[in-house]
């Protein structure tokens, strides 16, 4: 059904969705229709009203699209939309108002990489296991993305060449236009403008991110910021600060800096022109999203991989850039605004939520079936707070980091801060040369997270701990439904390799299997670190590099591995070479 003729009934969807946002919606087909029954109200109106259409007429399966938008390092409460005294977002400050704004969402992580997965898979950092540049996300797992791309969903993405997403299920990359020098943005504009399938599509934005160097517009807006010193040319200059000037590390950086009190409020003031020139950028895009006809069918959310630092706990920026692992909430408290298209609710929602949740949200709001998915997104949908089913979406939140982000040397991935958030509390857990240092912090006494309490009150934290405990081991579950589902595949497909003699495939899954026992070797508590789990893993790789070794042997001596038996079970599959 055309927007226009959606225009003439606004009254009635919005009727139509106050309704249907009080019961949880459900999946349902029609034959004859195609269409889904839940919060899909494009597809409803035609059903509802039957008059607005044809009888003999093909009603299409109009659906909802989704656009992403994150912004790096980007702090709520240095938004006006959240409440900051300095009107930095103003766009945004009435976006919101006709959005759904969740004023407690927390990352699942204080860097990238962990905290985009989260949001793009439903699972928390030791689940998809990308903690570091040295990750992988196997091909053979099937993360919500793919599920949608499998519905018909074009899943878009810009700057797609980072191998640590390339198995996300990303399908297209939006590339600025060559011909017309169009950005990202402008391109997204342009091919949907042509292309009436829906689209998931992903904009990570990095303004907010260090160096901090807004545009001349905004650089000088929320102070006095030409004033130079050593420090200052840091911020402005460099992606990777450092405390100790004497640190070695293979990365340009700037170490050794050191801020007085008017370096860290210009520092602040530099940060707050990236928020404003965040804010201008989402208005000029989301006035194109309207003039083209976009905005009224998709699903806008707004938010960020993590926070930032400015100096609450001593330094600037975040553990990739610091160098220092740190889970205060000014690093994982994160921006989430979602607009649902024309008649939708909006509403500011106080309970606790994570990254998590977003998947599970997407899936009931585009009616699709989340048991698609295995093992189940860890998350919770958003609607069990909007519909009302729920006061409380959680009552723990976890957050993990390793202690230097992405620049994290190999040999110190396993190394790793852990903490558990509730409404008023929050333990810390972190390594150090004695083990394990623990923190604690009574929210509602100590916000700002600066009075160390658990040395003197760590009764008050017993149900944290608890719940950390809980919280691996519900981990490590996940985690091996995900990897042996992942490597059986993997040693399965081997096997058919061999049978139709491609060595070269053969030894491409082998090697698979391997990377995913790389990468997960890096956790703290790998899956394989305890029975019964170790042994069916040794088994599993074991079969997968006797069959992988064998068939390169036959091959060397000119002739091909055979099967002797079943090719569907492969790890007592008996060989042949057949010269």
């Amino acid at each position: 059904m055309g927007t226009s003729v959606l225009g003439k009934h606004l009254g009635a969807l919005g009727l139509i969705h106050q309704v249907l946002v009080r019961r949880p919606s459900q999946r349902a087909r029609q034959a004859n229709l195609g269409a889904r029954v839940g919060v899909m109200l494009f597809v409803l109106l035609p059903m509802l009203f039957p008059a607005l259409a044809s009888a003999s007429e093909e009603v299409p399966e109009d659906r909802w699209s989704v656009l992403l938008m994150t912004v790096a390092a980007l702090r709520p409460d240095h938004m006006s939309a959240y409440g900051y005294e300095r009107d930095t977002t103003p766009f945004l400050t009435e976006f919101a108002k006709e959005s759904l704004v969740f004023e407690k969402a927390f990352a699942t992580s204080a860097w990238t990489s962990p905290g985009i997965f989260s949001l793009m898979t439903g699972y928390y950092p030791p689940v998809h296991g990308l903690n570091g540049r040295y990750s992988v996300f196997d091909a053979k797992m099937k993360p919500p993305l793919k599920i949608l791309a499998a519905e018909g969903y074009d899943i878009l993405g810009v700057s797609l060449d980072d191998p640590s997403i390339e198995n996300l299920g990303f399908t297209r990359e939006l590339r600025p236009s060559v011909e017309r020098s169009l950005p990202a943005f402008e391109n997204l504009i342009e091919s949907r403008s042509e292309n009436g399938r829906p689209f998931f599509a992903w904009v990570h934005l990095r303004e907010a991110h260090l160096p901090y160097a807004p545009s001349a517009r905004n650089a000088q807006r929320w102070g006095d910021t030409s004033a130079s010193s050593p420090a200052i040319e840091a911020i402005k200059n460099h992606y990777i600060i450092l405390r100790s000037p004497d640190v070695d590390i293979p990365y340009r950086h700037s170490g050794g800096a050191v801020f007085d009190e008017k370096d860290v409020e210009i520092t602040r003031a530099l940060y707050d022109g990236e928020v404003s020139d965040v804010d201008e950028r989402l208005q000029r895009f989301m006035g194109r999203m309207k003039d083209s006809g976009l905005l009224n069918r998709t699903v806008v959310i707004i938010s960020a991989d993590h926070g930032e630092e400015l100096f609450e706990h001593g330094w600037v920026g975040h553990p990739s850039t610091s160098y220092e692992g740190k889970l205060y909430d000014e690093l994982t408290r994160i921006p989430l605004i979602i607009r649902l298209p024309a008649g939708a609710p909006a509403g500011r929602y106080d309970a606790l939520v994570q990254g998590v949740d977003l998947m599970p949200t997407l899936f009931e709001l585009l009616g699709l079936d989340p048991s698609q998915i295995q093992p189940a997104m860890q998350g919770r949908s958003l609607l069990d707070l909007v519909n009302g089913r729920t006061a409380a979406l959680h009552e723990h939140i976890f957050s993990q980091t390793t202690l230097k982000g992405w620049t994290t040397p190999r040999e110190e991935m396993s190394r790793r801060v852990l903490s558990v958030r509730t409404q008023t509390h929050k333990l810390i857990s972190i390594p150090d040369a004695d083990g394990v240092r623990l923190e604690g912090y009574d929210l509602r006494e100590d916000p700002g997270e600066t009075n160390n309490i658990y040395p003197s009150r760590s009764g008050e934290f017993a149900d944290l701990k608890q719940a950390a405990a809980r919280w691996n081991e519900e981990n490590r579950k996940s985690a091996v439904t995900l990897i042996f589902g992942a490597a059986n595949e993997r040693l399965h497909d081997l096997v058919e390799s061999l049978e139709e003699s491609d060595l070269l495939a053969a030894v491409e899954n082998w090697q698979a299997i391997e990377r995913i026992h790389q990468s997960w070797k890096l956790e703290p508590e790998p899956f394989f670190a305890t029975e019964p789990h170790r042994t069916a893993w040794q088994d599993l790789r074991r079969s997968a590099a006797r069959m992988t070794s064998s068939a390169i042997t036959c091959a060397a001596e000119g002739g091909a591995l055979k099967s002797t038996s079943a090719a569907d079970m492969p790890a007592t599959a008996k060989w042949i070479c057949d010269k």
